[in-house]
């Protein structure tokens, strides 16, 4: 049992070794687009997973929003920067 606890936990801690911040503009969210400060392409709703609790409105369009990069090439969407 430990032996699988332990392989859970590096398998998890691994995910995170490439993970790092960025900010981006919302630009729809039907579909759901955003566009990174240092990226010139805007990331596409395959690209983008969203936290649960961003609750993201119609009226966040146009705001800045904070993203993590993983390591297997995906974005988590956080929510609005305020």
């Amino acid at each position: 049992m430990y032996s699988v606890i332990a392989r859970l936990r590096r398998e998890a801690q691994s995910g995170l070794t490439d993970t790092q911040g960025e900010l981006g503009r919302l630009l729809s969210l039907s579909p759901l687009s955003v566009k990174l400060d240092e990226d010139p392409a805007p990331l596409e709703r395959e690209e983008l997973g969203v936290l649960r609790s961003a609750n993201l409105r119609l009226e966040d369009v146009g705001k800045k929003v904070a993203v993590l990069r993983c390591s297997n090439d995906q974005y988590l969407l956080l929510g609005v920067v305020e």
